[in-house]
């Protein structure tokens, strides 16, 4: 993906994050996660994809940093799936060229 596909994508997703008003928190690096509650769950991933998203926009602006890019952003579509947000289908056409 360039540069500016990967913003746009940045872009469709903060506008969603704002709109359904997520917060944006980091997942606590030494807790164990657990769909027990499976409302809490979806709610900190949806605010750990947040806090993922400023990193790859600064990321994407860095070309030695394409690798870390693609994997933030793998990360933060991959919390989108699991949460529901998105289908398989929609996540692969958020990447592809317009």
């Amino acid at each position: 993906m360039t540069t500016e596909k990967i913003l746009e994508v940045v872009t469709l997703y903060r506008k969603r994050f704002e709109t359904e008003k997520v917060h944006k928190e980091r997942m606590d690096l030494f807790s164990h996660f657990s769909f027990s509650n499976q409302e809490v769950a979806k709610r900190k991933m949806l605010e750990h994809a947040y806090y993922l998203l400023d990193g790859v926009e600064e990321f994407a602006r860095n070309p030695d940093k394409i690798g870390k890019t693609n994997r933030h952003l793998g990360s933060i579509q991959t919390l989108l799936l699991i949460s529901g947000w998105y289908t398989l289908d929609e996540l692969m056409n958020h990447n592809r060229p317009d």
